[in-house]
């Protein structure tokens, strides 16, 4: 059953994501929405409720934006995330890329490997 509030739209980019403010791991955004993203890590045990960081990667590798997240759901493929206390600013990034006014579109994801 769908419980999500927003519209996810299939969208393929690297990102790293943090604990603590430590990275610790990359992986590869599957789909995105105003409220969350599916990130796939490979596999790993993610507890539900957990707290993360969300980094998008901007072209050239450059950080765009880092947004604050919890964990939902995961599989063995990775993790369904929720933002959590989004900016309106990161809010109105997001629906750029969302619906295309991409000034910095995320990069192409070229696969994934762990961080830590």
């Amino acid at each position: 059953m769908e419980h999500r509030c927003s519209v996810r739209k299939s969208l393929e980019f690297q990102l790293l994501l943090y604990k603590h403010g430590l990275p610790i791991q990359s992986g590869v955004c599957r789909n995105l929405g105003l409220g969350g993203l599916f990130v796939e890590t490979g596999h790993r045990e993610w507890r539900k409720n957990e707290y993360l960081e969300v980094e998008i990667l901007g072209p050239s590798g450059l950080p765009s934006m880092r947004l604050p997240a919890v964990v939902v759901h995961f599989n063995a493929n990775g993790a369904g995330l929720a933002f959590d206390a989004v900016t309106g600013a990161q809010r109105r990034r997001l629906r750029d890329w969302l619906f295309e006014k991409r000034p910095e579109e995320p990069r192409p994801a070229t696969g994934h490997a762990a961080v830590a």
